[in-house]
């Protein structure tokens, strides 16, 4: 008996015990699904990024050089004569007329030439007896026609007439031996004033007002402004590289022109470099011959090229990646860089026109995966 009495309760003991742990289980956990009922998940938030879009097109990778604008047409003007330059009419940049004075020079006394002044002289005086002697002629030939009146009335002889014919014809012959000197003195006195040969641009004076000449020394250097050139010396490398009518772009102060290489000097002797020009209708951005411009040259070309703006490629060893935007996430795109400029890369892989790409730094990329969701923030570029 007593032993039946003990086991009753000791199973009423752990039915007790086990009815409390359940209660007390089941009052906790409705405690907890309260407490995490309160609690709100924060949702997976969606990055901003920027974007840029694949483009297709011919890809040029440009080689920066600094070109010199200069004239297609140039003259180096000289003396004729020996002299000392007396006055210099146009000055460096100042625009000409062909046949307009330039330099004024005086001539040395005692050479064959003579100076300036005396033949100044000399032509003042050669002028005025051309005027005496043509006013001589007339009055003689005014004369020759009453004698002429008078003869045939007979009032005049044969004589008469023929010595005024005789007048008439010196006074012609010796107007015409004048003018012949004037032309002569006058011939000479040009060449101590020095003309331009074209409409042009003074681009260098090279002496000085009271400097001693000589013949055929130079005095100044004319230049055509239009059309004009710009001249860039090249590495041998990159000049393998160009043809004739390849593009090049003009730069100056953030502006920028097209034009095309007209002329290629390969490099002497082996230098290592040689020279490219392209033409130009005349100088550009308002600059004078002479300037410095800059000038892009193409030294590697791809047709059909697909390309990325800068900073859509986070570039590797052999394989790069992109990543495109589809449906709002970021999907991961191997890609091979086929060339780079500091504008944009040309890309092959698996990239068509018009997709969009997450643009940013190499640190932004970095920490992208695929799948990530993104909202694209700004306009895209082309």
């Amino acid at each position: 008996m007593k032993a039946f009495l003990k086991t009753f309760v000791k199973f009423f003991f752990v039915i007790v015990v086990g009815a409390a742990l359940a209660v007390g289980g089941y009052k906790l956990v409705k405690l907890r699904k309260k407490q995490l009922a309160s609690i709100r998940i924060a949702p997976v938030r969606s990055v901003p990024v920027k974007t840029g879009k694949v483009r297709s097109g011919e890809f040029i990778l440009w080689r920066p050089y600094i070109g010199h604008l200069e004239s297609n047409r140039q003259a180096l003007v000289k003396a004729r004569v020996s002299g000392t330059v007396s006055r210099i009419l146009k000055r460096e940049g100042q625009k000409v007329k062909a046949g307009e004075p330039l330099v004024e020079l005086e001539g040395t006394p005692g050479k064959p030439m003579g100076s300036r002044l005396a033949l100044v002289e000399t032509i003042r005086r050669r002028k005025e007896a051309i005027q005496d002697t043509e006013k001589t002629r007339e009055n003689l030939l005014s004369i020759l026609k009453r004698t002429r009146d008078l003869f045939e009335k007979k009032m005049a002889s044969l004589d008469q007439v023929q010595i005024l014919e005789n007048q008439v014809a010196a006074a012609r012959a010796r107007i015409a031996d004048l003018k012949r000197g004037l032309a002569s003195f006058e011939e000479k006195l040009s060449f101590f004033t020095v003309p331009a040969l074209f409409d042009g641009v003074v681009s260098r004076v090279k002496v000085n007002l009271g400097d001693v000449v000589m013949p055929s020394q130079p005095l100044l250097e004319l230049e055509d402004p239009s059309p004009c050139k710009v001249r860039t010396t090249v590495s041998t490398e990159d000049l393998r590289l160009l043809s004739i009518g390849a593009p090049v772009r003009i730069g100056f102060e953030g502006k920028t022109i097209s034009a095309k290489i007209t002329r290629i000097y390969p490099s002497a002797r082996d230098l290592g470099v040689g020279t490219v020009e392209a033409a130009l209708p005349g100088p550009p951005f308002g600059l004078p011959l002479g300037a410095t411009v800059a000038i892009d040259i193409p030294v590697k070309r791809i047709p059909n090229a697909l390309m990325a703006p800068m900073g859509c490629v986070l570039a590797g060893p052999k394989l790069s990646t992109v990543f495109k935007i589809v449906e709002s996430k970021a999907r991961v795109a191997r890609v091979k860089i086929l060339a780079s400029s500091p504008e944009e890369f040309a890309l092959q892989g698996d990239l068509k026109p018009g997709d969009l790409l997450v643009k940013g730094s190499d640190s932004l990329l970095m920490r992208l995966a695929g799948g990530t969701a993104v909202t694209p923030v700004g306009e895209s570029h082309d």
